[in-house]
């Protein structure tokens, strides 16, 4: 039995249809097309049907407002040149409105109140805890011209690279539009990154310039990051004689004030102030680049080598993000959004472009759960978020503190709630609605990637939600399910069998390529090994749910657990483990060593304080494994560790712990965020798996 079909009453039931922004575009396209689209199906078929995609992908992009209007006397105002042909393979990547140019900068500061807010400004602050500051949209164009005007003082051009080590703040945002303005790339990571990872990534791309944040605050501790500039710096400086174009490029940004700071220290080092005296009091101008311009670089996860580093256009992770926050998750003009994330993460981009689609956005950056376990909540209940961005790890942890929000807050201008980042199970579902969210707030669950720089699925304010399931297939993308255990392409959406996720049709968010000189070449083998060049493999295990067209994502495909040919993804276990309380987390992989005849499943569990791992409470997850499930589905081995594994951007490390407990060795990227919990796995190769289960001693993590 899978997670979604434990229960099939709607959680959730839309209402007030008429007033959404998915409703209304299918007016508009009906009206524009003579169609008579009437449900989210009808659209979802339309947007993805051969014949009509490409239709889709073009009202979209002119009902969404992304042309100038100016455009609309030069051009023909309700039409847009597409340019896929039928057929057209997925790799190389198409190029999508070869004849629209635009600025992301200009969209988002087109015709802004000077004197609105833009941006609520949270942080945490030594002195009050949270510091919350308001910037009108007036005062982020003054700072964007000011950071724009030293750019091109520092030889910043169309093209060019500029990086940021960042905290998610206002500077990142004016940084990020400045740099946007110039026609040039955008890449940024998060201050809590190591060394070696930021090296991993820059030395790759060669920025033109570098921000650098002298330090940050995480849950009531000050971090100083002199010691890690003055590293990484050196190492993409001295290394590489093209790291730096000119002189004294790397910007030390004084994000936390009155603390010492030895700029001598950091290779190429600039100051802030002396930085901004290389404007010359140029005025805010726009560099109107092609649809396909590269506008970022995002990085792979690479938990298991150096990151790959993705590049995405303007014009595709604009369409692509607006029509995922502005159609899919009815994202309106004057609401205020909320996503908690870090700029390593890609939903620091797609929360980036909710200043195209909402009135204004909250910034956070700290910990979630300080200066008090519900500030998040807080703060979004005070300002009036409409829509608030999180992750599956944040909600369970909400529930294992006890924190329910409708009992401490009204929070009535919540209207959606995304959930992205890991699968969310249908006990959080529940739990999401029997106890702590307010029943009409729409609870959207996504799955997609930095690599789409959007969603693959997601939710739509059209359909009812049910526990444990993704509500729909995005509108443009040509999802569909084929059977892994083929080689040839096999369709099995409708039968309600798991298989892999894939995309059948181009997309325009699709990356341009991968950075460096075999960036190509590794494009084609993330994507396009298996199936070849006309079918996107994503890489996740997924089933869609014959009876409400819901999807359950089972997680990643290369994680797949296969005892006995029986295939399986590991959320199914985490569904279970979530509801027992004595557990904070786990992790679970396949082992097959290779002495092995067949794959065996261990489930490694991480106890809550005052608990510990007992054979009855073996017993229990193991039958209760077997009664949701079924006999296959059961771990051949449970033990008690005393840390998981998970990368900086909050995703558990599977695929490494997999590979130690089987004897691959591969090297650690500067992404685990906690690598020294990897060496608590290493024991398990050896162990001895035969005879009854037994309960070894925990081992504690070395630092």
């Amino acid at each position: 039995m899978s997670n979604a079909e434990i229960s099939k009453t709607p959680l959730w039931i839309p209402r007030s249809i008429e007033h959404t922004n998915v409703a209304k575009f299918i007016l508009w396209i009906n009206r524009k097309r003579n169609l008579r689209l009437r449900t989210y199906s009808d659209l979802q078929q339309w947007s993805t049907n051969p014949a009509t995609s490409q239709d889709f992908w073009g009202d979209a992009y002119l009902f969404l407002g992304i042309r100038r209007p100016e455009q609309n006397t030069e051009l023909d105002q309700h039409h847009i040149d597409t340019h896929i042909p039928k057929s057209t393979p997925l790799f190389p990547p198409p190029i999508f409105f070869p004849f629209e140019k635009l600025n992301i900068c200009e969209v988002i500061l087109r015709n802004r109140l000077t004197n609105a807010v833009a941006i609520y400004a949270a942080r945490e602050d030594m002195k009050t805890g949270v510091a919350v500051s308001n910037i009108t949209w007036g005062e982020l164009s003054s700072r964007v011209k000011q950071a724009r005007d030293a750019m091109v003082g520092s030889g910043v051009g169309s093209g060019d690279i500029v990086a940021a080590v960042i905290s998610n703040s206002v500077n990142s945002i004016v940084l990020c539009l400045a740099t946007l303005s110039l026609g040039a790339i955008w890449s940024s990571t998060s201050c809590d990154l190591g060394p070696q990872g930021i090296e991993e990534r820059y030395k790759q791309t060669k920025p033109k310039l570098i921000f650098a944040d002298n330090a940050y605050l995480y849950g009531g501790k000050l971090h100083t990051l002199e010691n890690s500039i003055s590293h990484w710096s050196k190492e993409i400086g001295e290394n590489d004689d093209n790291a730096y174009v000119c002189d004294r490029n790397v910007v030390i940004l004084p994000y936390v004030e009155g603390i010492s700071f030895d700029l001598d220290r950091i290779h190429q080092g600039i100051s802030w102030d002396d930085f901004i005296k290389r404007g010359t009091g140029r005025p805010l101008a726009f560099t109107m680049a092609p649809f396909s311009h590269p506008a970022f670089i995002l990085y792979s996860s690479g938990t298991t080598g150096k990151p790959k580093c993705i590049v995405h256009t303007a014009g595709g992770a604009l369409l692509k993000t607006k029509v995922d926050s502005v159609l899919q998750h009815d994202i309106r003009e004057n609401d205020i959004v909320f996503q908690y994330t870090t700029t390593s993460w890609v939903m620091w981009m797609l929360n980036f472009f909710n200043l195209a689609n909402a009135s204004a956005m909250l910034l956070f950056d700290g910990s979630p759960f300080h200066p008090k376990q519900d500030i998040l909540i807080d703060l979004a209940d005070r300002i009036g978020v409409s829509v608030f961005g999180t992750s599956p790890r944040y909600l369970t942890e909400l529930k294992a503190r006890g924190i329910i929000p409708r009992q401490r807050f009204r929070l009535k201008s919540l209207r959606v709630l995304t959930s992205t980042g890991a699968v969310l199970s249908a006990d959080m579902y529940h739990w999401f609605y029997d106890k702590a969210f307010p029943p009409s707030v729409h609870l959207a669950s996504m799955c997609g990637g930095t690599d789409i720089a959007g969603c693959f699925l997601g939710g739509t304010p059209l359909l009812p939600v049910y526990p444990g399931e993704l509500q729909a297939r995005c509108l443009g993308m040509a999802v569909d399910i084929f059977d892994s255990s083929k080689a040839e392409a096999s369709s099995v959406l409708v039968s309600g069998q798991a298989g892999e996720l894939v995309c059948t049709q181009p997309f325009p968010s699709q990356p341009l390529t991968f950075y460096g000189v075999d960036g190509p070449e590794k494009y084609r083998a993330s994507y396009f090994a298996r199936y070849g060049v006309h079918v996107w493999c994503q890489g996740d295990f997924v089933q869609m749910c014959p009876d409400t067209g819901g999807l359950v994502v089972l997680g990643r495909s290369d994680g797949v657990l296969n005892p006995s040919g029986v295939r399986f993804g590991s959320a199914e276990i985490y569904a279970i483990t979530e509801k027992y309380d004595e557990v904070e987390d786990a992790i679970c992989v396949g082992q097959r060593r290779k002495q092995d005849v067949d794959e065996r499943v261990l489930l490694f569990l991480k106890m809550k304080a005052g608990n510990v791992l007992s054979l009855g409470l073996i017993d229990r997850i193991q039958k209760d494994v077997r009664k949701q499930y079924s006999r296959r589905h059961v771990p051949s081995r449970i033990f008690e560790v005393a840390d998981i594994p998970y990368t900086v951007n909050g995703k558990k490390c599977e695929i490494n712990v997999k590979q130690i407990v089987s004897g691959f060795n591969t090297a650690v990227s500067g992404t685990v965020a906690n690598p020294q919990s990897l060496e608590l796995y290493r024991k398990y190769l050896d162990l001895d798996m035969d005879g009854p289960q037994s309960v070894p001693q925990r081992t504690e993590a070395k630092l």
